[in-house]
């Protein structure tokens, strides 16, 4: 028999339901394929006898026989492998569903395994249970890894596995198994990749002992098979569509990580009750019946998540969507999730992946900004422009941008107008637009009468706001109208009434304490934190972090013996003022004894003494003390200059006497000082960096050397400029293309490099994912130290951390 080229075999197998029958038996070959089996595993005969093997197949198992393979497992083989010079297994004859219903009892019954890597069950019993050096386990210590958890979930094709064996699917998508994990994290606190551990099949049981004879009879007819691998390459591209820029994978990894148990929960009853029924009728066929809550009540994440992915990727996304817009899925206004355990992996063409914000799920690709190039079909989509009337509309919304045809016209716009402004400018020009740009990004339901409209497509296109949010927005909106009403009163003609002015003083008042107990205790987190030994190093949490700093503070006074002062949980408004010269003060105490902070040599990055590239700055354990020393000099200077300010002009005797005090206690002129004052120091907070406002990426350049330069602003306009590539990029800072808050007081290596961080608010999503990474103490093997030997990869050292795995 002789080779055949995929052209051939494209001719020979042209028709689609034959070509669509290859590829599903192909997937489910795949199954087989990559589970996990004891050695006492043998093929059943219920699934060999749903095989039908071709002419060349049965041949095929005959040599086989002759090399005393026995027939089952010689059958088997030939379904593992499909295909050589020919189809072994005929495509017509047998019957898909039935091969899929036998492979689903196997699952079911647990005869076959795959791990459930999703979430962090699993990582935390190898945490618990596997050795830290170990990056492949034998099968005993497999099984005994995998022994209790659920089957794991998997999609190929239609077919999805997990708990409850192989269910369909109404959405293609391909996430192949595999006989591995993302399972442990290292020693060295600077590598923040997980590591991957490979999970060992039984090499004895005899279907896979015999694989290999099974090999070098094939290999004997040719050393190289037909081209059957292209031709179902060929298949698969046109049945997928891997080039598209919605990927369907992506929400494979989206669900099992980004979802706690209880939302994965909320999403199967929304699907349940949303999806016309389609989910109901899979539900019926498990013989899971009833209300949703009671069909839903105890299932494990494995199961619901089995479940969801049988829905549409329109269903699923709308549902995620519905329940982040209700707040069932909480996540915060700062929060993105991104998948942990399985967060760096990428499908299609574009290389995507997929996310969760406060508007909801978001598909984008880690390979280019697609978002400009959205936005163009998006108009091209709402404005159809072979339509003479819908071409005449667009030319009349573009009258005023230059371009010898419409086209032109388009892209000079498109070219120079801000995102935002195309969006409401073109979307909202016609209702047919709106109503149009809801269906083509398939945003949820009531989603056009929403506040956010034009917030939520531009999210769905891919861009981020276009400056970094602004956490005192209502504190400087109170500040305004208290020194308005300031200026305007008592005994001046329209002034307000004292009972309004201290309404709107109050008001004010806690705005500013907020603001004061932030600042304070962020700053202190910040100059004295080891970031670099952290689980997520330079990641604030308020909510863990937050009464941290207030108790070093207040052993710090504590210790000075100022009985004035108390910090904790709740701090009034003159100690909050006092409170930047206390940390001032400590600092410099600290700087004069810095030898007791130098950092232990043994929690230096391997990676400081093997090249001399990349540089390790946080040579203390305290990193003000790895500050320059005028960075060092002006910190202390503005942190004294902040509380000399609050303090002098008495700020809180001014909140006093206004909110306090009688008609007759009311001093306008001590009013006035304060606010100035207030306003002085406030703004000394923001420029020196010890507020949390964000900068957000507003423009970059690349030059012909590779050299990169990042503008970022903030909500008050200010700009700093980043250099790439930069001798810092494997200290774990966060990424310049996120939201950062920048100390621009704080410079640890002239002329830009500042200390920066992230926020992290406190969600069900931070709880799912807390204490982690875990890590166990550094390992003396050599295999172990060899591990550290392949670096970070292109892409983590642009984004600033090697083998970064961060959640925001």
């Amino acid at each position: 028999m002789q080779q055949r080229t995929k052209e051939e075999l494209l001719a020979a197998y042209e028709s689609p339901e034959v070509r669509s029958n290859i590829l599903r038996l192909v997937m489910l070959s795949d199954f087989l394929g990559g589970c996990l089996i004891t050695k006492d595993y043998k093929p059943r005969t219920h699934l060999n006898d749903q095989i039908k093997l071709t002419p060349y197949g049965n041949d095929t198992v005959q040599a086989f026989a002759r090399k005393r393979i026995p027939v089952p497992e010689a059958r088997a083989i030939c379904f593992l492998e499909f295909s050589w010079l020919d189809l072994l297994v005929d495509p017509v004859a047998t019957d898909v569903k039935k091969v899929q219903a036998a492979i689903s009892e196997q699952i079911r019954d647990r005869a076959i395994l795959f791990p459930f890597s999703f979430g962090r069950q699993l990582y935390d019993r190898a945490f618990r249970e596997v050795d830290a050096d170990e990056r492949v386990l034998d099968t005993a210590a497999t099984f005994e890894l995998l022994k209790e958890m659920p089957q794991g979930v998997f999609q190929m094709h239609e077919f999805v596995s997990g708990p409850f064996g192989l269910l369909n699917s109404r959405e293609l998508r391909f996430l192949a198994p595999s006989q591995g994990a993302n399972l442990l994290h290292c020693s060295d606190p600077s590598c923040h990749r997980i590591h991957w551990v490979h999970l060992s099949t039984a090499s004895e049981a005899p279907v896979n002992k015999h694989r290999s004879e099974a090999m070098r009879v094939l290999k004997k007819e040719s050393e190289t098979p037909s081209a059957w691998g292209s031709f179902v390459e060929e298949v698969f591209s046109d049945t997928v569509k891997p080039a598209r820029d919605s990927v369907s994978e992506t929400l494979i990894p989206l669900i099992g990580d980004c979802l706690t148990d209880e939302e994965t929960r909320h999403l199967t009853v929304w699907l349940l009750d949303n999806t016309r029924g389609s989910l109901r009728e899979t539900c019926a066929s498990l013989n899971l019946q009833g209300s949703a809550s009671n069909i839903v009540d105890g299932l494990n994440k494995a199961q619901l998540m089995q479940l969801c992915l049988t829905s549409s990727d329109r269903d699923l996304i709308q549902g995620i969507d519905t329940l982040v817009h209700q707040k069932v899925i909480e996540v915060p206004e700062t929060e993105i999730r991104v998948p942990v355990i399985n967060g760096g992996s990428t499908y299609g063409t574009f290389r995507m992946t997929a996310e969760i914000g406060r508007h909801g799920v978001r598909i984008d690709s880690e390979r280019m900004h697609l978002a400009p190039l959205r936005l163009r079909s998006l108009i091209e989509q709402m404005y159809r422009l072979t339509d003479v009337a819908d071409r005449e509309e667009l030319e009349w919304q573009l009258r005023e941008t230059s371009g010898d045809t419409l086209e032109a016209q388009l892209e000079n716009y498109l070219a120079s107008s801000p995102p935002q402004v195309a969006v409401e400018s073109l979307v909202l020009a016609r209702k047919s637009n709106a109503v149009a740009a809801c269906e083509i990004l398939g945003l949820r339901e009531g989603a056009r009468e929403s506040v956010d409209f034009i917030q939520l497509v531009l999210w769905k296109l891919g861009f981020d706001s276009p400056a970094g949010r602004d956490p005192h927005a209502t504190f400087w909106r109170h500040h305004e109208q208290v020194e308005s009403m300031a200026r305007r009163g008592p005994g001046i003609p329209l002034s307000p009434s004292i009972e309004n002015l201290r309404a709107a003083a109050a008001n004010y008042f806690v705005e500013l304490e907020s603001l004061l107990d932030d600042a304070v205790a962020f700053t202190i987190w910040a100059l004295t934190h080891d970031h670099v030994m952290d689980r997520r190093p330079f990641t604030y949490e308020p909510e863990r972090q937050r009464l941290g700093s207030f108790q070093w503070l207040q052993e710090s006074v504590r210790r000075k013996g100022d009985a004035d002062l108390t910090y904790g949980d709740r701090n009034s408004l003159y100690s909050l003022c006092r409170s930047f010269q206390c940390l001032s003060s400590e600092l410099q105490l600290i700087a004069a004894n810095r030898d007791q902070y130098r950092r232990p040599e043994t929690d230096f990055p391997d990676w400081v003494q093997q090249q001399t590239l990349q540089r390790f700055p946080f040579a203390h354990t305290v990193p003000f003390l790895d500050l320059t020393d005028d960075s060092r000099e002006t910190v202390i200077k503005q942190l004294g200059e902040i509380s000399r300010t609050l303090v002098s002009d008495k700020v809180y005797d001014a909140r006093n006497n206004l909110l306090h005090g009688g008609k007759k206690d009311l001093d306008v002129g001590s009013l006035k000082v304060a606010l100035s004052a207030i306003k002085n120091a406030t703004q000394l907070i923001e420029d020196c960096g010890f507020a949390r406002a964000s900068f957000t990426q507003s423009s970059q350049r690349v030059d012909a050397y590779g050299r990169r330069v990042t503008t970022l602003q903030n909500p008050r306009e200010v700009t700093l400029e980043m250099h790439t590539p930069s001798p810092f990029a494997w200290v774990g800072l966060p990424h310049i293309g996120e939201e950062v808050h920048i100390m621009t007081a704080a410079c640890f290596s002239e002329p830009n490099n500042f200390l920066r961080f992230t926020s992290e608010s406190q969600s069900p999503y931070t709880e799912m994912w807390a204490e982690y990474p875990k890590r166990r103490p550094r390992s003396q093997r050599v295999v172990q130290a060899l591990e550290g030997v392949r670096g970070p990869t292109r892409e983590q050292e642009v984004s600033g951390v090697p083998d970064a795995q961060n959640l925001n």
